[in-house]
């Protein structure tokens, strides 16, 4: 007598459920008549349409999945939750398997969006919705962990402020747009964070605006999108760029979309004007001869930069020049006694002038 062996795959572990014999493998199902006649002649003849269920090789290959998420093995848990997809392509649990595998091979250069985008919507769509909340959750909190990664890349700033000053000693004039093209982890950023939103744009509004726990993650979210768009405008700053009134307007807008659904006491709480384009740190060569960005003189000289300069199209060409090269005067002379004699007497005319005028010294945040 033959060992029975299944005519579809050819494993051996069949074993008798329920009066029929099941290959453990793939799910064929025999008789008790065909399991006899398999191990006498070795074959039997199968006749019609076989549907062949291989849901218990993809369960196996889901629990293996799920170990190796656990594991944070990437690769492995992505390479699982494929296997158990070839096997059940209907399977909700290994497509949300296979979404969060996808998570751990994301790097900085490629997050990856589109896919879990994709894995996460079929999830929902085969489980009748019964996985949304627990998709949509994961979106909102790869966006958060996104940004709140890009923040910190942008917000370390030793090595662009070390481009910049070599720039500014032999290419004086032309440093910030050198530093700005040479910045290769803001533009690689830039290029990634409309990808990010598609995540948010993904979560239906209807849904943000019935579930406390994804309101939550949205408030979050839109918070660190104005944190991420200050960061951005910071590190500019540092080669004394700034966003454009184009790029502001974008940021304020993909603010506004982020914030669709929410309740309306929390849509009005985060603010599209704490996204600008000012320039910190400003006033260089007043700050280097008045020793403060928040004395008075330097006060007086910034509400005269904000309440009429900016408000006037030579004054903003003047602004620019002024940004393009005083910050590399300062850094040549800013310390030297003879720089600070030369540009005080001047500056304490004008500044005298110019509060005569009304622009006063209190203290003021630009």
């Amino acid at each position: 007598m033959k060992p029975l062996a299944c005519e579809m795959c050819g494993s051996t572990n069949v074993i008798k459920q329920d009066g029929v014999f099941v290959c453990q493998s793939c799910g064929t199902k025999y008789s008790v008549e065909e399991a006899r006649k398999m191990m006498i002649e070795g074959t039997v003849a199968i006749e019609g349409t076989v549907k062949v269920d291989k849901s218990g090789e993809a369960l196996n290959l889901l629990k293996l999945a799920n170990a190796a998420l656990d594991s944070e093995n990437g690769e492995e848990a992505y390479s699982y939750a494929n296997r158990a997809l070839e096997a059940d392509p209907n399977n909700a649990e290994a497509w949300l398997t296979k979404m969060k595998a996808v998570n751990l091979l994301i790097t900085f250069q490629d997050p990856k969006v589109l896919e879990v985008i994709k894995t996460g919507q079929n999830a929902i769509e085969l489980s009748d919705g019964k996985l949304a909340k627990e998709v949509y959750t994961f979106f909102l909190n790869k966006i958060i962990d996104t940004l709140n990664l890009y923040i910190e890349q942008l917000q370390d700033t030793e090595d662009i402020k070390a481009v910049y000053k070599a720039n500014t000693e032999s290419h004086f004039l032309s440093a910030p747009k050198l530093t700005a093209q040479s910045d290769i982890i803001c533009n690689i950023i830039l290029n990634q964070a409309n990808t990010i939103v598609k995540l948010r744009d993904s979560v239906p509004d209807s849904v943000v605006a019935s579930d406390s726990d994804i309101i939550q993650l949205v408030v979050e979210v839109a918070n660190q999108w104005v944190n991420y768009a200050q960061a951005i405008n910071h590190r500019l700053n540092v080669y004394t760029l700034s966003m454009s009134d184009e790029d502001v307007t974008k940021y304020r807008s993909t603010l506004n979309r982020i914030k669709q659904g929410l309740p309306e006491h929390l849509n009005d709480f985060i603010k599209e004007d704490a996204i600008n384009n000012s320039i910190k740190g400003g006033c260089y060569v007043a700050t280097a001869v008045y020793g403060s960005y928040n004395c008075p003189e330097v006060r007086t000289l910034r509400r005269f930069r904000d309440l009429y300069l900016k408000q006037h199209i030579l004054g903003r060409a003047f602004i620019k020049i002024y940004y393009a090269i005083s910050p590399a005067l300062v850094r040549k002379f800013g310390d030297t006694a003879w720089f600070k004699a030369m540009c005080k007497t001047p500056l304490d005319k004008w500044v005298t002038r110019l509060q005569e005028k009304g622009y006063d010294s209190t203290p003021y945040d630009d």
